[in-house]
């Protein structure tokens, strides 16, 4: 069975070339008339691009070569906000905006070595949503301006150190939705705008302390869709607009409903295990007469449902966890579905036979699809599609032959792709393309001599691109690459 599954330009400028050092060479003198000359230039939007393989350290948080081990890189009023552990407060909410050569601890949430631990960081608007546990509350809900002043409690929905455990933050609208037990209802589902007064029990799906498993609560057109189990498994459609609900689907007990993915403004589709370790792709176009099975998927669940336009890409064909056979004639490989039963498709057979190409990482821009994927042929590279067999292209063989790059952690901002590969004497470290067949260029060699700086989490706030990497001399710490227009990254080059 299938397992179950807008930035002062001094501070852009200062990003990219100051960060916590400068590399042999560099003449930092130029900082000053560049900032000025730059700062009078009327900003130019839609047209930044990476500079180079500029990446600067922006924070060495944690001293030596053990590094903070940072995560959830989040975007938020312009700044990144981040977890991490400086090695003596314990792990602690962060931030940067790339302005200084080191990222500045947001609040000391918990005193002493332990730390508040903060989690399931949520932009909603300008300010960042998380949970954490300052000792005297329990983990609950909390949000940050990115000042100690304006991080405050959220609300206190469960008195003493227990605390309600918030799990789940989906944004919708101006209401943050999320799951929590305060001690009397049991987990149930919450919603707040940020305030203790706005902060509410929003449906109570079991009366009383007991509680169902709420899961995958999912933002569509306005509205959240959510999962409960209980004696039937049932998909749910909440308008908190006007404080209805209604039921879409309901599934024996034994089910596992799971994957909920918008695609367009009136689909969702949807995976149902019934109980037999595969899955059966759905859709709902919003009323329960109009959800329906498209297609059943033998072997391991389809994955990475994806939306593009008004539909979804997967993979699907691929062997089961435990060897059950998946799709015999083609194996793993690209499919998409509109919604109907005629359209929902293999979109190419990258690699014909019963392995697959095993396509992975989608990710979407400007319109295409972009996933690594074996061929047979040229080892597993970036390759992007357009929902046809022609317009499935291989974008580019970073490690030529049948070598393997093995690209992943994409993300995409104003028409660049970013994303990690491995390849010969470079081991894994960060690259970005534009998307068009031959152009991927690599950043910079963070972990020289063939090592692996590992890059992740790449995430746009103003004139930067910041990312989690690995050096030998920091360890793990929050980096940047300055991501702006062509002229200005010419000044960082000079």
């Amino acid at each position: 069975m299938a397992a179950w599954r807008g930035v002062p330009v001094v501070v852009l400028l200062l990003t990219g070339v100051i960060g916590c050092g400068t590399a042999d060479g560099e003449d930092v003198s130029v900082v000053g008339e560049a900032s000025a000359a730059l700062e009078a230039e009327p900003t130019v939007s839609g047209t930044s691009q990476p500079c180079g393989p500029s990446a600067r350290p922006v924070g060495d948080v944690r001293r030596g070569a053990e590094g903070s081990t940072p995560e959830g890189l989040v975007e938020a009023g312009g700044r990144v906000f981040f977890s991490a552990d400086d090695g003596v407060s314990g792990r602690e909410l962060w931030v940067t905006d790339g302005s200084a050569p080191e990222a500045r601890r947001v609040a000391d949430l918990r005193p002493g070595a332990y730390g508040s631990t903060p989690r399931f960081l949520t932009r909603m608007g300008g300010r960042l949503f998380f949970v954490a546990d300052d000792g005297a509350h329990g983990p609950e809900l909390w949000l940050s301006d990115g000042t100690a002043r304006g991080t405050v409690l959220v609300a206190d929905l469960r008195r003493g150190a227990q605390g309600s455990a918030p799990e789940a933050l989906t944004v919708v609208g101006a209401r943050l939705y999320f799951t929590a037990d305060d001690g009397v209802h049991g987990r149930e589902l919450w919603s707040t705008d940020g305030t203790a007064r706005g902060t509410q029990l929003t449906q109570e799906f079991s009366p009383g302390p007991g509680s169902l498993y709420l899961d995958d609560l999912t933002e569509w057109n306005g509205k959240l869709a959510l999962v409960s189990y209980g004696d039937a498994v049932t998909l749910w459609l909440l308008d908190g607009r006007t404080g209805t609900s209604r039921v879409l689907f309901r599934a024996p007990e034994q089910s596992i409903l799971f994957s909920l993915t918008p695609a367009g403004r009136d689909r969702l589709f949807f995976l149902v295990d019934t109980g037999f370790g595969e899955a059966d792709l759905w859709v709902t176009w919003g009323q329960p007469l109009l959800t329906f099975p498209l297609l059943h998927f033998p072997g391991d669940y389809p994955a990475q449902l994806t939306p593009l336009g008004s539909a979804v890409y997967f993979m699907a064909g691929a062997e089961g966890f435990f060897g059950e056979p998946g799709d015999r004639l083609h194996g793993g490989e690209l499919w998409k579905s509109d919604g109907t039963f005629l359209g929902t498709r293999m979109v190419k057979d990258l690699w014909p036979g019963p392995r697959g190409s095993l396509p992975g990482g989608m990710t979407v821009m400007d319109g295409r699809l972009y996933f690594a994927a074996e061929d047979g042929a040229h080892g597993r590279e970036l390759w992007r599609s357009d929902g046809t067999a022609q317009g499935t292209v291989l974008v580019q063989d970073l490690e030529p032959g049948t070598g393997s790059s093995n690209p992943m952690a994409f993300a995409a901002a104003d028409g660049w792709l970013f994303f990690s590969a491995t390849t010969a004497g470079r081991g894994r470290e960060g690259w970005f393309s534009n998307g068009d067949p031959g152009h991927a260029d690599p950043m910079r060699d963070i972990a020289p001599a063939g090592l692996s700086a590992n890059p992740r989490g790449f995430v746009r706030a103003g004139g930067s691109i910041f990312f989690i990497a690995t050096d030998m001399d920091q360890g793990e710490e929050p980096w940047a690459l300055p991501f702006l227009p062509a002229a200005r990254c010419a000044w960082l080059e000079r």
